[in-house]
């Protein structure tokens, strides 16, 4: 029995073949199955360098995420001090109102009593 260098491969595989004998005996400008496989070898080792190249680059970030959660962390804590805050200062928004009106109502009181000769001409009195 002949060996051939086909052996192990499917000759239908092929899509197109210039001569009916080319699938299953290739001529002697076809590549033989050893460089096939250092050309195969070549192209992985150059991905395996892509993804070695890949991870140094994801390490390489690893202090910037540690980092930056380390901010995220103090402007949640920040965040939660000034809701605190606002939650305050909105208990406290009646108490600052009611004062305001009496405040108004005050100074309506006094406005009242006024003579208009009394009012200085720039808050709105008659000149002299």
């Amino acid at each position: 029995m002949a060996k051939r260098s086909t052996i192990g491969e499917n000759p239908f595989d092929l899509l197109v073949a210039e001569h009916a004998l080319d699938t299953v005996v290739p001529g002697p400008e076809a590549p033989s199955r050893g460089a096939k496989l250092e050309e195969r070898l070549d192209r992985l080792e150059a991905g395996m360098a892509e993804v070695r190249a890949a991870v140094a680059g994801v390490t390489s970030l690893e202090p910037r995420i540690e980092r930056n959660q380390g901010e995220m962390a103090q402007v949640k804590a920040e965040l939660a001090g000034l809701k605190a805050e606002v939650a305050r200062l909105q208990a406290a928004l009646p108490q600052f109102q009611a004062e305001v009106a009496q405040l108004k109502a005050e100074v309506a009181q006094l406005r009242a009593k006024m003579v208009p000769s009394d009012v200085p001409w720039w808050m709105g009195g008659k000149r002299k």
